[in-house]
């Protein structure tokens, strides 16, 4: 007979709720199968849940697909707000948070193509809250980032929004089509080094321009 365990013992941990499950199932094979068309069938059985839940819960898959996108989007505007509260000059800022923009995007490897398609496909009141949620605050950052830059001479006086647009471009562009990655460029699936180094090429391109120096 096996002695007693002394104190007590432990619970076991919390399982997901059918939400979080259903969401958590969804990301996972949208980020295995490097698409956001996986069927709600498919989504249930992975989240071993009835596929009824996803009315109950989300009114149905577009609810489902915005759900999970805030609930990404979120951990990015969190780790914004700690960075946007560090004592650092605004170039500095500006350079972490386009980092960041990358590192979500790879992260979370459907979640680009996912906000594209809710903010293009999906009914207005769908796009409208992901720009609120979202694309606003992300913009209006990077704007005040930008003009405390030109205020203080570190960051030349371009136009916020256009310099923006043009940085998330390139932020965004090596997840836009995971094909032309695989058929074009060789690479089969996006890894952390070359993540990293792409992340150090947009930010040099971005922060220096691509014309060398003049002797």
């Amino acid at each position: 007979m096996e002695p007693q365990a002394k104190g007590k013992a432990k619970a076991a941990p919390e399982r997901p709720s059918a939400r979080g499950q259903l969401l958590d199932a969804a990301g996972a094979l949208m980020g295995e199968r490097q698409t956001i068309d996986v069927p709600l069938s498919e989504i249930a059985a992975r989240a071993e849940v009835n596929v009824a839940l996803v009315s109950y819960y989300f009114g149905g898959k577009e609810g489902l697909l915005l759900a999970l996108a805030k609930r990404d989007a979120a951990t990015a505007l969190d780790e914004l707000d700690r960075l946007m509260s560090l004592d650092l000059p605004p170039a500095e800022k500006l350079r972490r948070h386009l980092a960041g923009v990358i590192r979500t995007f790879f992260r979370f490897p459907y979640l680009y193509r996912l906000l594209g398609a809710l903010m293009r496909d999906a009914s207005s009141d769908a796009a409208r809250e992901i720009a609120e949620f979202f694309v606003v605050p992300l913009t209006l950052t990077a704007k005040e980032l930008m003009e405390e830059g030109a205020k203080d001479g570190t960051i030349r006086p371009l136009d916020p929004t256009l310099f923006y647009l043009a940085a998330l471009g390139a932020c965004e562009h090596i997840f836009a089509n995971p094909a032309i990655l695989k058929h074009v460029h060789g690479i089969d699936r996006l890894d952390d080094d070359t993540r990293r180094r792409y992340t150090e090429t947009v930010l040099d391109t971005l922060m220096h321009g691509y014309l060398a120096k003049q002797v």
